[in-house]
């Protein structure tokens, strides 16, 4: 009967939807769990807190950390289809948007820090100071904020006060009401990501052009040039997150499983992966940092070390 299939239906989705909340559970846990460990670490030693490099690299930990746990949090709320007020859902969304938008410009500040490390070593300590480096996040965080402050303005404006009163799914698609607020963030991305890609580009030629000249320290300059590759491979697993739209306006109306679980696939593959590799890049490749993650992890096996200080 027709009951029966309805009832048939509700019950798998409903099933699918718990099945894809349960699932990032164990991961979230991992993620939570390695950057917890590694913040610790960062706060136990003044040697790391006194370190530009160090300092930019726990920066990094807790954007991710807040990014994801907000990512998740809406992730949740959407599989459960739960409806929250406009003002709540777009202080969570700018929360998370704001952290994606300084993900690139801290792989950007790490990639600078790096070149000046190689080839501007005698001014390093001059150029790198800690304090310089708290008004870079400072920086970061008004950048990143600022087109989501920019994008209520213009709610605020544009319509009712009524409307602020609304429940809705809380996705960043479900609060984009004008197409002023469609090109802000278009332009806050394709500037944000730009100008970072230059920065990358700009820094790995000059540190590969350095390390060819040096005779000694080459290796450092190797770890570094490395290093750069890195955040450029992070970078992109942003970039392609843009092309999600794009696919699922080239799928709307298909009732596949591809195009039903595309909005999970998405969080998996563009937010999940690229924060589960921050900690392992720069965590287990950092000698300093990786011998201070022995003393609290007494089963550390040694014969993962090279393969991530190569």
């Amino acid at each position: 009967t027709n009951s029966s299939v309805l009832i048939y239906s509700w019950s798998r989705r409903t099933m699918e939807n718990l099945v894809r909340i349960v699932s990032v559970i164990p991961f979230i846990t991992v993620f939570l769990s390695m950057n917890i460990l590694m913040l610790y670490v960062f706060f136990s030693g003044t040697s790391f807190q006194e370190n530009s490099r160090y300092v930019l690299f726990a920066h990094m930990l807790v954007n991710d950390t807040l990014q994801l746990a907000v990512a998740v949090l809406l992730l949740w709320i959407t599989e459960l289809h739960a409806k929250i007020p406009l003002p709540v859902c777009h202080f969570l969304v700018a929360l998370t948007g704001s952290a994606y938008l300084i993900t690139p410009l801290n792989l950007a500040a790490m990639s600078l820090e790096r070149y000046v490390a190689i080839c501007v070593p005698l001014r390093h300590a001059e150029i790198c100071q800690v304090g310089r480096t708290w008004i870079v996040i400072a920086t970061m965080w008004f950048l990143g904020t600022s087109p989501f402050l920019a994008d209520f303005v213009l709610l605020c404006v544009l319509q009712r006060r009524n409307f602020f009163l609304l429940s809705l799914d809380c996705t960043r698609e479900e609060i984009i009401f004008t197409s002023a607020q469609s090109f802000l963030r278009s332009l806050a991305h394709g500037l944000d990501f730009s100008v970072v890609a230059l920065i990358i580009l700009y820094t790995y030629v000059k540190i590969w052009l350095t390390a060819r000249r040096m005779r000694a320290n080459k290796s450092s300059a190797t770890r570094a040039r490395k290093t750069v590759i890195l955040h450029a491979f992070q970078l992109g697993l942003c970039m392609v997150s843009f092309t999600y739209p794009i696919t699922e306006n080239l799928l709307l109306g298909q009732k596949n499983w591809f195009y039903v679980n595309l909005t999970f696939l998405n969080f998996v593959v563009f937010i999940l992966f690229p924060r589960f590799l921050s900690p392992l890049i720069y965590g287990l490749r950092d000698e300093t940092f990786k011998s201070h993650l022995r003393r609290f992890l007494p089963c550390w096996s040694v014969s993962i070390g090279p393969a991530f200080s190569k």
